[in-house]
C-alpha cells in the first residue's frame, strides 16, 4: 500500500509553545464503504479512536491517519428564554459604542484591544444588530446557524473519539451537563485551546469566504481548493496555528493529489474511484451550511454551490445528499419557510426534493438509508454514533443534524444527550448546532458559551464583513 506522510502541527493557541508530530496516511485503495475523514491522534491507542469503515464489509481495514487531531430540561421555544436572559446582560449597554464590520474592530485593535479575543467586560461587536428592527429576526436565524456550528463543534470535542462507555466513566451522573468549557480533557481533545471550535468550523469559514469574497472570476471549486490547501499548510496564523489541525484521510487524499489545485473536481472523483466508490465520509456535511447562509434568497445557487464544494473533496452521492438535506432545510428555515409548530413539513419535503435532484445517481439502497436516519422515529440509541468501524459515516452526522432540527428543547440539553454518545462527536455536534441554530435562532444559544470560545471576536468581524458584503448592513 502507498503511503504518504504529512506534517500535523499541533493546538490554535496563543502564547503556548506549538508542536509538531508525524503521521501516515493510506491512499485509500483499500478503503471500504463508509470509512470517514479519519483523524486518528497518534497518541490513543485504541482502534476505536480511528473512523472506520462499516461493520460487515469484508474489506474493513484500519487507517492510519493525519489527526485533528443537565440541567433540568427547559420549556419549549426557549428562544423567548434566552432572549430574555440576553436582554439583561451587562453588555447590552454598550451597544452605542459599536460600529459596524471591519471599522470597530479597526478602532479596538488602534486602542490596544485585542483584535481576535474579547476582554471580560467588552461588548459584542454584533449587539447593534439587534437595533436592525426589519432584520433582527433573519440575524437571529444567520447567527444561529454560524454559531450553533460552531458552538457544537466545540462542544463536542469534549467527547470526540470516546466510548459510550468512556463518556459515562468521565461523567457519570447523566442529570448533570457536561461541562463546556471545563470539560474533562483527553488525550485529543487538550489538543486545542479551551472552547475553541475545530477543523469542522474552519472549513465552514473557508466556503464562507469562498463564497462572498471577489475572486478574479475564478470558479468557486478553485478558490475553495486553494484556500483548503493553504489553510491545510498555514492554518489561521493570527489564530496561533501553524497548520490545519483536524485534517481527515479523505480530504488529505484528494488535497494531496496531482493537479488537485487546477481541477479538484477530477482529483476527488479519480480518489472515489480508486476506493471502489465505497467511501461516504462526512467531512462535506460538517461544512456546508454556509452554503446556504450566504445563498439563502436563491434556492438554485444554495442547491448549485452545495453539489459542486462537497464534490471538491466527497465525490460519492450520499455526502451530496447529506449536504443538500441539511443546506435546503436551513435555507427554508431562514427565510421562515415553514411553521415552528410543524416541522416534520419542512423536513418531508425537503427529503423529497433532495431525493429528486439527485435522481438516479443515489441508488435505491442509499436512498432507503437517508431516509431511515433523518425518519423522525430515528432515535440516537438507533444511530449508533461511536461503533468504531463507522463512526464518520455521512449519514449518521446527517441524522445528528435532524435529531437538533427537530429538538425543542435547550441547545445545551440537546447537544449534551447527542455528544454523550461520543464517536465523532464534534461533527455531530456541528450540524446538529448549525440546523438547531437555524430554526430557533442565536439568542436561543447559551451566551456564556458563545463568550467561552476564545477567538468569538474573530469571528464576529468576520461574519460583519460577509453581512456587508452580502448587502445586508
Amino acid at each position: 500500500m502507498q503511503t504518504f506522510f504529512l506534517y500535523q502541527y499541533c493546538f490554535r493557541v496563543q502564547y503556548t509553545t506549538i508542536s509538531c508530530s508525524f503521521y501516515s496516511e493510506s491512499d485509500g485503495s483499500n478503503v471500504s464503504k463508509n470509512n470517514d475523514d479519519t483523524r486518528t491522534d497518534k497518541t490513543h491507542e485504541s482502534v476505536t479512536d480511528s473512523k472506520l469503515a462499516e461493520p460487515n464489509d469484508a474489506n474493513t481495514s484500519t487507517i492510519n491517519s493525519q489527526v485533528d487531531t443537565r440541567d433540568d430540561s427547559t420549556p419549549s421555544h426557549e428562544q423567548e428564554r434566552v432572549e430574555d436572559d440576553n436582554a439583561t446582560s451587562k453588555h447590552n449597554n454598550a451597544k452605542k459604542e459599536v460600529k459596524k464590520g471591519g471599522a470597530s474592530a479597526s478602532k479596538h485593535h488602534e486602542s490596544g484591544v485585542s483584535p481576535i479575543v474579547y476582554s471580560e467586560d467588552e461588548p459584542d461587536l454584533l449587539e447593534f444588530l439587534w437595533e436592525e428592527t426589519a432584520k433582527k429576526k433573519l440575524f437571529n436565524r444567520l447567527l444561529g446557524c454560524t454559531y450553533g456550528q460552531a458552538l457544537g463543534d466545540a462542544y463536542g470535542l469534549s467527547t470526540e473519539f470516546e466510548t459510550r462507555q468512556s463518556v459515562d466513566y468521565n461523567y457519570p451522573d447523566r442529570s448533570k451537563l457536561i461541562p463546556f468549557p471545563k470539560y474533562v480533557l483527553t488525550r485529543h481533545s487538550q489538543r486545542w485551546r479551551r472552547g475553541d471550535w475545530t477543523d469542522d468550523t474552519d472549513q465552514w469559514i473557508l466556503i464562507l469566504e469562498t463564497l462572498t469574497e471577489t475572486n478574479n472570476g475564478e470558479p468557486d471549486e478553485v478558490v475553495f481548493a486553494k484556500k483548503l490547501e493553504n489553510w491545510i499548510r498555514n492554518g489561521y496564523p493570527m489564530l496561533g496555528d501553524h497548520g490545519g489541525m483536524g485534517l481527515g484521510a479523505n480530504v488529505s487524499q484528494v488535497v494531496h493529489s496531482g493537479g488537485y489545485l487546477l481541477d479538484p473536481l477530477r482529483a476527488s472523483e479519480t480518489v472515489w474511484e480508486r476506493g471502489n466508490r465505497q467511501a461516504a465520509p462526512n467531512g462535506a456535511v460538517m461544512r456546508c451550511s454556509a452554503s446556504a447562509f450566504v445563498h439563502y434568497r436563491d434556492r438554485a445557487k444554495v442547491i448549485s454551490t452545495t453539489m459542486l464544494l462537497c464534490k471538491t473533496t466527497h465525490f460519492d452521492p450520499r455526502c451530496i445528499a447529506s449536504c443538500l438535506a441539511v443546506c435546503l432545510a436551513i435555507t427554508d428555515l431562514l427565510n421562515e419557510n415553514f411553521d415552528q409548530n410543524d416541522i416534520e413539513s419542512l423536513i418531508n419535503r425537503v427529503l423529497k426534493e433532495t431525493i429528486d435532484i439527485l435522481g438516479a445517481s443515489l441508488s435505491q439502497e442509499h436512498r432507503d438509508l437517508f431516509l431511515w436516519h433523518t425518519d423522525k422515529e430515528r432515535t440516537l440509541e438507533d444511530l449508533d454514533l461511536d461503533e468504531p468501524r463507522s463512526i464518520g459515516y455521512t449519514y449518521k452526522c446527517l441524522g445528528s443534524g435532524f435529531y437538533g432540527l427537530r429538538s425543542t428543547r435547550s441547545f445545551e440539553d440537546t447537544l449534551h444527550d447527542l455528544i454523550r454518545y461520543g464517536g465523532d462527536a464534534d461533527t455531530n455536534g456541528a450540524v446538529c448546532g448549525t440546523m438547531y441554530g437555524a430554526r430557533h435562532g442565536y439568542k436561543a444559544l447559551p451566551y456564556p458559551w458563545l463568550r467561552a470560545m476564545p477567538f468569538k471576536k474573530w469571528f464576529d468581524t468576520k461574519l460583519l464583513q460577509c453581512l456587508e458584503q452580502m448587502q445586508l448592513i
